[in-house]
């Protein structure tokens, strides 16, 4: 039955007319008697992909002819990726835009959420007609910012307890610059899950839309049976079939809207009875909803961003590669003797040959972080190079102006690399997001060099018109 279900859903949403549903809940009442039935589409991870909203948008209406109460939520980072979206005047107006018309009805709070500070992600919430929760940052009262720990949806007399939470690091933050978390403060997922264990009897069902990745969810739901399904993301892991992990049914659907999940909840007089997901395919939906699809080419008309700067003669291949190439980008214009990026800062993995535009290096680098160099001895760039490698998930950082290599055994961890003069002080250009979280060592206190390494990458093409990085590698 469950396979025909899925076999229903699928050809229902392929072939129906895209009619916007009301997606309306109902006022507070007792729970139904007989059997009744919940829907929800879960996306995560959308990191600005507005292309995909008008395929998304008619996918949303189309299951709508057949749910009309269907409920659509977001499991966070629903920005940064696109810099149609994150350059825009205001930053972020696209994709809230694109979610208030595609009927979103919840999103939790994502580690990029934060990327435009904190009174930019006041004015999403304000623009969204939806709410944001998270339930482990704490919000001062001074901080205006209306994020909710958990709602509860009453829905077909169905009360469904809804919690939000987010990815902590072992630094106490979740993964967004530290400047951007300043005024709030966070505790670990796992800690705060079972303070609203209360939840689950006060509702017909709990749902936890958890932005913390498959690994965290599967040891939360490994502790807490109590829970009925965990809506995940922040991971980009396409779960597909849904898990079910002691007994509670976990989804993730990709990234980007190119996958969305469609949960069934089953109840009988009001307890819930069965639960089971199907896994659909956005980008192979034939239909688009015409009025998002001029909505996002009106967004997509950016002349400015389409100049080109240069020329890439051939393939990038891997992070290492245009990681070179934008560290030389840094060094170059900072003057300094040495740049390092973060790989978790170099968003794409693969350039084609061919004219790289300016929403290309956006794309490559949508951070905005300014570029600070450092005064600093031989043996502290090692540290340096040493405490980012650990920072990096233990990964080299890509560098300008020199090779390394990092030796690793049993017990230690060491650095080889150039002998630097003992009476020597070198300049070293980073990153403001690495500056700000890697344990290092300096002989000063670092000086902004007010630009951001877009800009400084921007600046580089231009004035080299045709460049080639194509098996380029300096940490190995």
């Amino acid at each position: 039955m469950k396979e025909m279900k899925k076999y229903l859903i699928l050809l229902a949403a392929c072939v129906l007319a895209f009619c916007q549903g009301c997606g309306t809940k109902s006022a507070s009442q007792p729970a139904p008697k007989g059997e009744t039935e919940i829907n929800i589409l879960s996306v995560n991870d959308i990191h600005a992909e507005i292309d995909m909203f008008p395929k998304f948008a008619a996918l949303v209406d189309s299951l709508r002819e057949v749910y009309p109460d269907l409920l659509v939520f977001s499991a966070g980072d629903n920005r940064t990726g696109n810099p149609v979206n994150d350059q825009f005047d205001p930053v972020n107006y696209p994709v809230i835009t694109l979610m208030n018309e595609s009927g979103f009805d919840l999103s939790a709070v994502g580690n990029h959420e934060w990327d435009g500070n904190i009174v930019n992600f006041q004015k999403d919430i304000e623009r969204a007609r939806f709410p944001f929760i998270c339930a482990n940052v704490y919000i001062p009262d001074t901080v205006k910012l209306d994020v909710k720990p958990y709602v509860i949806l009453e829905h077909k007399g169905i009360k469904l307890a809804v919690l939000g939470l987010i990815e902590v690091r072992s630094g106490g933050i979740p993964g967004a610059h530290p400047n951007n978390l300043k005024k709030v403060s966070f505790r670990k997922a796992p800690e705060v899950l079972p303070e609203y264990r209360y939840l689950k009897d006060e509702s017909n069902a709990f749902i936890l839309l958890s932005h913390c990745g498959l690994e965290e969810d599967v040891e939360m739901a490994l502790a807490h049976p109590w829970m009925d399904v965990i809506l995940g993301g922040h991971s980009h892991t396409l779960i597909d079939p849904p898990l079910d992990t002691n007994g509670i049914l976990i989804t993730q659907s990709g990234a980007k809207l190119k996958f969305a999940t469609l949960t069934t909840l089953k109840f009988k007089d009001g307890k819930l009875t069965d639960r089971y997901a199907s896994v659909l395919n956005v980008s192979k939906f034939s239909h688009e909803k015409p009025e998002v699809r001029a909505m996002v080419d009106g967004f997509n008309d950016a002349p400015a961003l389409n100049e080109a700067l240069a020329i890439i003669s051939k393939t990038l291949d891997n992070k290492e590669e245009i990681g070179s190439l934008m560290t030389d980008a840094i060094r170059e214009v900072s003057g300094a003797d040495f740049a390092f990026q973060n790989t978790g800062g170099i968003r794409e993995s693969r350039f084609e040959a061919g004219p790289i535009t300016v929403k290309d290096v956006y794309c490559i680098d949508p951070f905005n972080n300014e570029v600070v160099v450092f005064e600093m001895t031989g043996a502290q760039v090692k540290q340096f190079i040493l405490a980012s490698y650990r920072k990096n998930g233990r990964h080299p950082s890509p560098v300008s102006g020199m090779t390394y290599k990092i030796g690793e055994d049993e017990k230690s961890v060491w650095v080889e690399a150039p002998d630097f003069s003992t009476a020597k002080h070198y300049k070293v250009a980073i990153n403001s997001f690495m500056a700000s979280t890697i344990d290092m060592e300096a002989l000063d206190e670092g000086q902004s060099t007010f630009k951001t390494s877009e800009e400084m990458i921007i600046e580089f093409l231009k004035n080299h018109k045709e460049v080639d990085y194509q098996g380029v590698s300096r940490t190995n």
